[in-house]
């Protein structure tokens, strides 16, 4: 699993940081998410054995987004599992060669603006308003 996560992390780094990719703009693509769309669906209708790969590498793609993307709590927000698989499905039924990872990536676009960047029910108050913040009472005058 810790190898998992890692060529994850290292994969999603060479996808949203454009200097970590080649001068040709190439990438290493690692595991299930060098696979083709096609590959997924064919997972897809031959059961939930063939579709683990895919569910435990897209956990750790969307974990490493996560981790990595600025001002991102939750990628997937309010969405439900079912709803990801849905949009992949179509995405890749219209997209058959490009690669998962490639596929994973256009679903993070779609998801971008409807993602949590804060943990629910944090209190972020001291963070603007605290003690010596640009925007604390005592940095705040009213005229």
């Amino acid at each position: 699993m810790k190898s998992t996560t890692l060529c994850c992390l290292i994969l999603a780094f060479s996808i949203f940081t454009a200097d970590a990719k080649d001068i040709d703009g190439e990438f290493v693509v690692f595991s299930t998410g060098a696979a083709s769309c096609g590959d997924y669906l064919q997972a897809r209708r031959s059961g939930s054995s063939s579709l683990e790969p895919y569910r435990q590498w897209l956990s750790g793609y969307l974990s490493a987004f996560n981790l990595i993307v600025v001002n991102t709590y939750d990628i997937v927000g309010d969405y439900q599992y079912t709803q990801i698989i849905d949009w992949l499905d179509q995405y890749c039924a219209q997209n058959q060669a490009v690669t998962f990872v490639n596929a994973s990536a256009a679903l993070t676009i779609t998801l971008y603006p409807d993602r949590r960047n804060l943990a629910p029910n944090k209190d972020t108050s001291n963070k603007w308003l605290g003690s010596g913040n640009l925007f604390s009472a005592e940095n705040l005058t009213t005229q």
